[in-house]
């Protein structure tokens, strides 16, 4: 069927079965019927958002529930740098965990 490489080696990660279940899923999703097919409608456009944005929300989320249980803003910078290997200025960890504490 000529399936490019990425998609080749996203179904030998999750496995074959796992695969075809996911694409099944896109295929006939109503979200992506309208906007996301090709003109000819042999193709599906799909959107994600890349990795790293879903690595930063979780940092922050982290930072936030550090904050919440009530540590300083040095130990929270620490335990980042410790537990994810991220040097943040203090100012970051500060605007973030007032955000936490703010949404509540």
């Amino acid at each position: 069927m000529g399936l490019p490489a990425l998609w080749i080696r996203v179904a030998e990660a999750i496995g074959y079965d796992n695969f075809l279940h996911f694409w099944r899923i896109l295929d006939t999703a109503a979200e992506l019927r309208e906007v996301r097919r090709s003109d000819n409608e042999s193709m599906i456009e799909v959107q994600l958002r890349r990795y790293t944005s879903f690595q930063r929300y979780q940092r922050n989320r982290y930072i936030e529930s550090l904050a919440a249980n009530g540590l300083p803003n040095a130990a929270i910078q620490q335990a980042v740098k410790q537990q994810l290997g991220e040097n943040l200025d203090r100012s970051h960890i500060r605007r973030l965990a007032t955000r936490g504490r703010m949404a509540k």
